[in-house]
């Protein structure tokens, strides 16, 4: 066996922890190319924010090859490499190999390693070395191109990742230099996220005083990847089923509303009182369904889903949201208001504030389910 595709041995420990610390200055900054947040996604005011990736053919290791429709239909993670690197590319692939390939098992989730080097790194040799690392080969995939040019002008240009060749270097480890971002990619080919994990320009000069305890190290990597495992099973998952929750919760409350509505006015003053109540117990159920999703699940998703359509059709949207929103926050206060002044059986301020508070209630709750069937029926695509 050709001895690059054997097992490499672990960088010491000060290469180690000066990877690390790239990790840590790469989630205070945003890097070059994309705008990259901490917490790995691009930014929301970057234009190219979930950019559909080119198409592509490279040769698979296992034989035959492998291109962006065959990975279409599930989420996967994009990891440039070579196999003479002596940067950081080893301890690279050793750590997604025990900290995300574990976790990402039964999710659907690939992993897809893109060579550099294809002159060197042949699907032969990228299958001698993909069986020293024991995964399955169909959740690990392992590529490389007929030449050069073709895979760094994708690397660059579709994955987001800086890679440049020094013609000049006489170490073939060092001839390659390339940045270490992953990107994750979605099941429709559009990249969802970007996570740095190293600066390997910190991995020279670094003394053992500046250099990070080794159990601190090993936490920020385990978090890191933590968030892209995250990510990708976010997207495994097929996004989360909270909004058509909260739409059918709206729809749920506003038929409640009318029936309440209704009741009065036959005076069936305890069927209303049930109805609204009921209402009631509804949207607050909705309220706290909104607030999980845009505090918890929205941060390891990508972000809010966006609406894609342009001209009129995103003007009337926007107004339809603004009020939407605005209304909500006018009307909570309305609505306890008037459900006090009827415990407190004030009937005459009651009803002369539930006069105000009904219309605006049905109208929060109907845009409510309208958002939904927008940004998620109707949707225009990107």
């Amino acid at each position: 066996m050709n001895e690059r595709c054997l097992p490499r041995r672990r960088p010491a420990i000060s290469t180690r922890l000066a990877l690390v610390l790239g990790v840590l200055a790469a989630s205070c900054g945003s890097g070059r190319g994309l705008d990259v947040t901490s917490e790995g996604a691009p930014a929301p005011r970057d234009p190219k924010r979930f950019e559909a990736l080119p198409d592509f053919t490279f040769d698979d290791s296992r034989g035959g090859q492998l291109s962006k429709a065959d990975l279409l239909g599930e989420p996967w993670i994009g990891v440039p490499f070579f196999l003479e690197c002596t940067g950081p590319c080893p301890s690279i692939t050793r750590d997604i190999r025990q900290r995300l390939y574990p976790v990402l098992e039964g999710t659907g989730v690939k992993l897809v390693s893109f060579s550099l080097d294809p002159e060197r790194d042949t699907p032969e040799a990228l299958d001698a070395y993909a069986r020293t690392l024991d995964v399955d080969r169909d959740r690990w995939l392992f590529v490389s191109a007929p030449e050069e040019g073709a895979m760094h002008d994708f690397v660059r240009t579709g994955l987001w990742v800086p890679v440049q060749r020094d013609p000049e270097a006489n170490d073939a480890g060092l001839a390659i230099t390339h940045g270490t971002r992953m990107p994750v990619v979605d099941g429709s080919g559009v990249i969802a996220g970007l996570y740095e994990l190293a600066d390997p320009t910190l991995a020279t000069g670094m003394s053992g005083e500046e250099a990070m305890p080794l159990a601190e190290a090993e936490a920020l990597l385990d978090a890191r990847f933590a968030l892209i495992a995250d990510r990708a099973k976010a997207l495994a998952a097929g996004g989360s089923v909270i909004p058509l929750v909260n739409a059918c919760l709206n729809g749920t409350a506003f038929v409640l509303l009318i029936a309440g509505f209704l009741a009065i006015k036959r005076g069936a003053k305890k069927q209303h009182e049930l109805l609204m109540k009921l209402a009631f117990v509804v949207s607050a159920a909705f309220l706290a369904f909104y607030l999980y999703y845009h505090f918890a699940v929205l941060p390891i998703s990508g972000g809010p889903t966006r609406f894609n359509g342009e001209g009129p059709a995103k003007v009337a949207y926007l107004l339809m949201l603004a009020s939407h929103v605005l209304l909500a926050v006018v009307n909570l206060p309305m609505v306890l208001r008037t459900f006090w002044l009827a415990h407190r059986e004030d009937w005459d301020r009651h009803k002369r504030l539930a006069k105000l508070t009904l219309p605006i209630w049905l109208y929060v709750s109907i845009t409510g389910v309208l958002v939904y069937l927008v940004l998620y029926q109707f949707n225009p695509p990107a």
